[in-house]
């Protein structure tokens, strides 16, 4: 298994989330005794990943806090761009300078190991995380083609009738990156920015498969939530943590 180094975006403003928003980054929310973003740190510890790259913006102060305090080993990259451009811009910040494969993860997420697991498992390939229906709202569908009988990315939207076809499964979160990836995203973001400013991560990635295969694991039944709102955190809070703690036991 080669060196994996994570990537978290969490420049975003957390607009949805209301006064929590403006107050504390969506990353250092905290369900159990730690952040979604130290619980991440330690499940991908589980995983030999230790490597740590945090991409701030909005109230990046508090990262270099938590930094200073109690996680003085992460590599902290600042997208001074957060207001204006959107989540792929993050994207490029995190991959700069990088020549060797990555784990890209949304930050504000809560999930199980077995997450991390599936998203690494064929290390030789992109890879980009699905699971079964969740019904957590603002879910990111995703479709796929069938290739040499392997589920391969064809699109992703949170448009469910985009395609004819049904969605394979919904995003979850984390993207798994070869180096050769990182070095084609580094070719392609700047070229989608450059069309769209606020362009998202997601279409990097949708923009990646056009070129080389990104496979799509996906697990039905897994424990994870994206907190984009107060909704959003009860129901992360009260159904699913619940079972990525018993996860965690297990494991």
């Amino acid at each position: 298994m080669p060196t994996i180094k994570a990537v978290f975006l969490a420049a975003g403003r957390g607009v949805r989330m209301g006064e929590r928003g403006q107050m504390t980054p969506k990353g250092l929310i905290s369900l159990g005794t730690q952040s979604f973003l130290e619980d991440a740190i330690d499940t991908l510890a589980m995983h030999g990943i230790t490597d740590i790259r945090v991409v701030t913006g909005h109230l990046a102060e508090h990262y270099r806090e938590l930094a200073a305090s109690r996680r003085p080993s992460l590599d902290l990259q600042h997208n001074g761009n957060f207001a204006t451009k959107g989540s792929l811009q993050s994207l490029m910040v995190g991959l700069e300078g990088l020549d060797g494969p990555c784990l890209v993860l949304e930050s504000d997420l809560v999930f199980e190991p077995r997450a991390v697991a599936a998203a690494i498992a064929e290390p030789e390939t992109p890879a980009l995380l699905t699971s079964g229906k969740t019904g957590a709202g603002d879910e990111v569908h995703v479709w796929i083609d069938d290739r040499s009988g392997r589920p391969c990315l064809r699109d992703m939207s949170k448009l469910i009738d985009r395609w004819h076809d049904a969605p394979y499964g919904e995003l979850v979160g984390l993207t798994y990156l070869t180096g050769e990836a990182v070095a084609r995203m580094q070719e392609i973001g700047p070229q989608l920015i450059a069309l769209d400013p606020m362009a998202d991560y997601e279409s990097g990635v949708v923009e990646l498969a056009q070129s080389q295969p990104v496979i799509v694991p996906r697990i039905d039944d897994l424990a994870w939530a994206e907190v984009d709102n107060e909704a959003m955190l009860a129901r992360a809070a009260e159904q699913v943590y619940p079972r990525i703690e018993a996860a965690r036991r297990k494991g």
